[in-house]
């Protein structure tokens, strides 16, 4: 049930968007899941746009099949498929099968080609669901698989062919081609997977301007504290010199203890395989062979309680964490609301944290001071001792609402089984969608911020414009004061906007006026103009409705006299129909019926010359294995009773004997059976020990590659 909401989903997302649901999609005729799957296909590989109805079946499932099987290695698929379901059937791996030579069932033999045809073409649910489930889970990785297969499928050329040297040569170029192609390919897709985001390149940049900057104000500060030191370009060089002779130490102590590391396991290795020759050596010394059978027995032992306790337990281990990470992969995704808060507030903790290490800075920049230098180290391992504090502490926090919320969460997960979950590609994608609006958000942040700060410039200006207008306004008042026309500038500026309002009243009013009677005068020509125009078309209207009305009344009519002849000649079509079929019928059983007794008429005349000729004593004519010869049936019948007879004395005596030496000849048997056994084990032992005692002399014989370091 989970596939098929696994392929409902989807087919319903771009660029399939088949707008199914459960009840729909099983509902689908064989002839239409053939269409789903052929339409995966062509989206797949492009060179399969065909449309079903214009070939036949058979064809259409041999192009599928040939591009399921050879092309996207579907064949693979259905084997590993077959061969987990007979392990969890069986309890244990199919390859213990093969080392110890009983394996008894083989992956190939259940992949029967017709009967995958067949249930491609009648539509089986077992054969098409988890084809479709495999196809639309592996779309990308299977796109990429046929558009190589284009290019790097094997032409397949005859063997007598290869005696034609430009044919040789012509396949000889082929094969360079594919494999430029391949090197081109894989250079393509590795600088692919090399390219990173422009977004993550610019978070990139900033931070690593920002921490240049850092840096150069360290830089800055400790020149500035230094500058007055004697000798100080010297100082500088020789701890320029002192870290990359430290470097290159912590480069040569990590290769040290990488070949030290290189040498332990070389040991190691060695001394098992001393130990596996010894062992191999004082088996084949045994010569009691009780002793090695036993010794055999226990290791049979050892891998069955391996089989049944150790590895059902790891198993069982691996699908607790399995389910672990999918309840983690089911957990809601935070908002994109959520993701701007919290780099806000990250933000903000990074300009706080940078203006209190300024503040830091500057109160320990005394270039007096002698132990400022130890100040800063102690700072600096304490501030990092606080970090891993925090962090141990954020993360206890984190790990408990982990808990909790998973805790929640299992209670929902059944609630949640028919909500897609965002996985590879489309995570991914929801990812990239994520990095960009973030990218955007920072931009539309930073356009915001700078039109802020020329918002408060102009605030600024015009306040300090209003400030200069009130004091201009403040000595004219003085003046007309002195003057005596005290209050005249703002009588004249409101009887300067009064005129202004009332002439743009005026333009409006003269506009709006003549733009009515302009479209009055507009409406009207065009209604006279159509008027004009229409009148004669008005007019064909009217008779041609009414001839209308005529030729349909004369239709109708009509129409009903040809419905009424032709029920008529229908009903006596079918009843004469009907009366041929019968008489087909009849005529074809009458024949049937005539061959049947011209058959069995035949077969009477046979026995009757039969008798005839066993009457007169010569209807066969045979030699007997006593050299006796046989002219009638009834000799020949008795011959064959008299040699079942003998047969039947024959193969009592022989069972008679088999019961007697039958309890004798099963213990030889098993014996015989046993000694095989002990004798092939013995040669198996055998091959095993000269095969480890050579590979142990030709590896004591090599030279090994340790590096050596001086005393000094």
């Amino acid at each position: 049930m989970g596939s098929i909401h696994y392929i409902v989903d989807r087919l319903n997302e771009p660029p399939f968007a088949m707008q199914l649901s459960l009840v729909a999609f099983d509902e689908k005729s064989p002839f239409e899941l053939l269409e789903i799957v052929n339409t995966l296909i062509r989206e797949i590989s492009a060179t399969h746009a065909a449309n079903l109805r214009d070939e036949t079946p058979e064809a259409t499932a041999n192009r599928m099949m040939d591009f399921l099987f050879k092309v996207l290695n579907y064949k693979q698929v259905l084997r590993q498929s077959i061969a987990r379901s007979v392990t969890a059937e069986l309890g244990f791996p199919l390859e213990q099968h093969r080392r110890c030579g009983t394996f008894l069932f083989s992956p190939m033999q259940s992949i029967d080609p017709q009967h995958f045809k067949n249930g491609l073409l009648h539509g089986d649910p077992n054969i098409i669901y988890p084809m479709l489930a495999w196809m639309l889970q592996k779309r990308p990785e299977l796109t990429t698989r046929a558009y190589l297969a284009r290019f790097l499928m094997a032409v397949e050329i005859p063997e007598h062919m290869f005696g034609d040297e430009q044919i040789l040569e012509v396949y000889q170029q082929y094969k360079d081609l594919q494999e430029e192609f391949k090197e081109v390919h894989k250079t393509s897709e590795r600088s692919k997977s090399q390219l990173i985001s422009p977004a993550e390149i610019k978070k990139a940049i900033v931070q690593m301007e920002e921490d240049k900057e850092q840096l150069e104000r360290k830089v800055e500060a400790l020149h500035t504290k230094l500058s007055g030191t004697d000798n100080f370009e010297g100082m500088l060089r020789e701890a320029s010199a002192l870290r990359v002779e430290q470097d290159e130490q912590l480069k040569l102590q990590e290769r040290m203890r990488e070949q030290r590391g290189h040498a332990y396991q070389a040991e190691q290795r060695l001394e098992q395989l001393r130990h596996a020759l010894n062992e191999k050596r004082a088996e084949a010394s045994v010569a009691d062979i009780g002793s090695l059978l036993r010794k055999l027995e226990g290791e049979v032992a050892a891998l069955t309680r391996k089989a049944n306790e150790e590895l059902p337990r790891m198993i069982a281990a691996k699908q607790q964490r399995h389910d672990e990470l999918q309840q983690v992969l089911s957990m809601p995704i935070g908002s994109e609301a959520d993701m701007r808060q919290m780099m806000g507030h990250r933000q903000q903790l990074q300009r706080s944290v940078g203006a209190l290490e300024e503040r830091k800075r500057a109160l320990n920049s005394n270039p007096d001071d002698k132990l400022a230098m130890f100040r800063q180290q102690a700072s600096l391992v304490a501030k990092k001792r606080e970090q891993v504090q925090t962090r141990l502490e954020t993360v206890s926090r984190d790990k408990a609402v982990v808990d909790n919320e998973l805790a929640s969460k299992a209670s929902e997960l059944a609630g949640l089984n028919d909500k897609p979950v965002l996985r590879g590609e489309d995570f991914r994608k929801y990812a990239n969608e994520v990095r960009g609006r973030t990218a955007q958000y920072k931009r539309m942040k930073q356009e915001l911020s700078e039109l802020r700060a020329e918002w408060g410039v102009l605030s600024r200006t015009l306040a300090l414009l209003k400030e200069q207008e009130q004091g201009v306004s403040k000595k004219l008042s003085d003046v007309e004061k002195k003057r005596g026309v005290s209050g005249f500038a703002q009588t004249e500026e409101q009887l300067q906007k009064i005129s202004q309002q009332k002439a743009e009243v005026d333009t409006i009013k003269g506009k709006t006026l003549e733009e009515i009677s302009q479209v009055v005068e507009e409406i009207n020509t065009k209604i006279k103009e159509n008027k004009n125009r229409l009148a004669p078309q008005i007019k064909n209207l009217r008779s041609l409705r009414t001839r209308f009305g005529e030729v349909e009344a004369e239709y109708l009519e009509k129409k009903t006299a040809y419905d009424n002849i032709k029920a008529g000649f229908d009903s006596e079509l079918s009843k004469l129909q009907a009366e041929l079929d019968a008489a087909d019928k009849d005529a074809q059983h009458e024949e049937s019926s005539c061959h049947y007794y011209e058959t069995l008429a035949a077969m009477e005349r046979i026995k009757l010359k039969r008798v005839a000729d066993e009457k007169e004593g010569h209807s066969i004519s045979r030699m007997a294995p006593g050299g006796l010869k046989i002219t009638t049936y009834k000799a020949l019948y008795e011959n064959k009773i008299r040699d079942q007879e003998g047969q039947q004395r024959a193969l009592r005596e022989q069972q008679k004997n088999l019961k007697e030496n039958h309890d004798s000849n099963k213990i030889q048997m098993q014996l015989f059976r046993d000694l095989n056994k002990l004798l092939r084990c013995k040669v198996d032992m055998q091959k095993a020990a000269r095969t480890e005692a050579a590979y142990m002399a030709a590896a004591e014989e090599q030279d090994s590659n340790v590096l050596s370091l001086g005393d000094d």
